[in-house]
């Protein structure tokens, strides 16, 4: 019989958790017994190493053992953040013929970030089998509420490729708040505050008799744990520099083991006033002598180093409220939520802001995954009186095809869908051909606000098609826009005169193409389920092929194309 879980798929850890059979959530822990799963993924000659074991990796394959992928999903090469995470990054990154975002593993070697994510993915569906003792093949997916539609549809067409149907994409504060229990008790007003690895999330959630209402959700995506942990390691560097006169900047094994080293540290000193660091082997010499790295650490350093990140708490929450047509003094409790928010500095910042203390929540790294179970209960009928009303974060426009000097898609856009709106939603606008038996009108869709195409994300070229022969602008189409409960976007079409359907075919998209979703998931279908090396060494058969040398391999993910051509209503 199979069965559905509820996932939180984290940039720095995930976690997986299920409903015993009294109905209470339980989190699922991994080999090494703990209730994360890193999510990291080191592609060994052996195969796709995944969560603990991989760590292994950052010392021995830096640039084939890959971490914070969720920041990739969805994401063109060109994107100003992806650019500045390839600064930083130990892996190389690539565009894809269509501008996607891809991972470079090797030479004529690439991972798309969707498959990475997909891996994890399926680490934790085989920890649920193995504790469900049966299939596993649906789920809910958390998702930072301030993701935007390209990497909602991400984060679906990589559950796709792990073989899981999502049921429901819930947003991070939302599950975390039915998580924590709100829905139990009288009407509360909150604020929740999700800072994890990667990504800061705000939500204003009104909570009475069992309805969570959304009435704002904003963040920061380049706000989190990982920034904290870059920030200690750009000044380890500079000490390493000049207390033993080596600049290990360049150094990606050196650079790794300080990450792994800053990491530790920072989680002690959560607790503690000070900590010690001691990396045995930071570097090897010409010579051949390994050079030992050991200081003390301060929490007063680590919160002076990251300092500025701190500062960017602020905005998103002052945002959210506005938004929420709402002041501090008129939110009743503040939630942190993921592991960041164990900082005190973290939490001295939010509770400046709100004016009051904020609220501690109960394993805050796993409060979200229980929230996801929570909400595989509701959508099953196991809990009743609770009704989830959420909000996109984006608004969505619309404008007639046009493009600039460069062939890049330009001009005015036409708002159809306002941020902050409940989904699901749907409206419309009406498109009249110019020319005499015209047959396709193009348009292209925008995420964002602004009357300025240039101002928002271009979400793809798309066409709709078989019109009626007519004299010109006797054809009227009606363009359906449908944001659902996910947020994922879709689109019909109507003739208006005659009420006859009509198709829509997706011109240009960037993403992973279609095509490719559908033989990755055929590929790890044949191979069984959650076919990875993990920590527990079961010996499972790699995911993929053993790179005996990355010179001569063939590529891992031959891309065949750019995903054009006809998308249905769905994209």
């Amino acid at each position: 019989m199979s069965q559905a879980v509820g996932i939180d798929l984290g940039t720095s850890n995930s976690a997986v958790a299920v409903l015993d059979d009294d109905g209470r959530p339980r989190i699922l822990t991994t080999a090494e017994g703990s209730t994360t799963l890193p999510s990291l993924v080191w592609f060994s000659p052996q195969g796709a190493v995944v969560g603990e074991a991989a760590r292994e990796g950052l010392d021995h394959s830096p640039d084939v053992t890959i971490f914070g992928v969720k920041r990739l999903m969805g994401r063109r090469f060109d994107h100003p953040d992806v650019r500045r995470m390839a600064r930083v990054l130990p892996y190389e990154l690539v565009a894809a013929p269509n501008g996607y975002t891809l991972i470079a593993l090797g030479q004529g070697q690439t991972v798309s970030p969707e498959e990475v994510s997909a891996l994890v993915l399926l680490e934790l569906r085989r920890m649920a089998e193995a504790f469900l003792g049966g299939e596993v093949v649906e789920a809910v997916i958390t998702v930072p509420a301030w993701f935007d539609t390209a990497q909602r549809q991400a984060t679906k067409d990589a559950a796709e490729i792990a073989g899981l149907r999502v049921r429901r994409l819930l947003s991070e504060p939302t599950a975390a708040a039915f998580g924590h229990g709100a829905h139990r008790g009288e009407r509360r007003r909150f604020v929740v505050c999700d800072l994890g690895g990667g990504t800061f999330d705000v939500a204003v959630v009104d909570v009475d008799s069992g309805v969570f209402e959304v009435l704002s959700t904003t963040g920061d995506p380049f706000l989190g744990g990982d920034d904290v942990d870059r920030a200690i390691v750009e000044n380890l560097v500079r000490d390493v520099r000049v207390g033993k006169g080596l600049d290990v900047s360049a150094d990606a094994g050196a650079i790794d083991r300080l990450r792994v080293a800053a990491q530790r540290a920072k989680h002690e000193l959560s607790a503690e006033l000070s900590t010690s660091l001691h990396i045995p082997e930071l570097l090897l010499l010409p010579s051949g002598k390994a050079v030992e790295y050991s200081r003390s650490l301060r929490r007063d350093e680590v919160e002076l180093w990251s300092a500025p990140l701190f500062r960017r708490l602020e905005s998103p929450c002052r945002d959210a409220l506005m938004r929420a047509s709402r002041s501090a003094d008129q939110v009743d409790d503040v939630l942190l939520v993921g592991g960041m928010t164990r900082m005190p500095a973290v939490r001295r910042q939010l509770a400046r802001i709100f004016g009051k203390e904020p609220s501690s929540v109960a394993n805050p790294e796993e409060v979200v995954a229980v929230g996801a179970a929570l909400e595989v209960a509701r959508l099953d009928g196991q809990i009743d009186g609770v009704l989830i009303i959420d909000v996109c974060a984006r608004g969505l426009s619309i404008s007639p095809a046009t493009s600039g000097p460069s062939g890049a898609p330009t001009g005015p856009c036409d708002l159809v869908i306002g941020p902050n709106s409940v989904v699901p939603t749907r409206e419309h606008r009406v498109f009249l051909t110019k020319q005499a038996n015209q047959q396709a009108i193009e348009f292209d869709l925008w995420e964002g606000s602004s009357s300025d195409a240039a101002s928002n994300t271009h979400l793809g070229r798309f066409a709709v098609v078989e019109l009626p022969p007519a004299p010109a602008g006797e054809v009227l189409a009606l363009v359906e826009v449908t944001i659902d409960v996910d947020g994922t976007v879709r689109l019909a079409g109507t003739e208006l005169i005659s009420s006859q359907g009509l198709s829509i075919e997706q011109l240009s998209h960037t993403g992973l193409p279609r095509i490719e979703i559908e033989r990755l998931a055929n590929e790890h279908g044949r191979r069984g389920r959650a076919r990875t090396v993990s920590g527990a060494g079961e010996g499972l058969a790699p995911a993929y092929p053993p790179r005996a040398d990355p010179r001569t391999s063939p590529p891992l993910s031959p891309r065949p194309g750019d995903g054009g051509g006809r998308g249905g209503d769905r994209w």
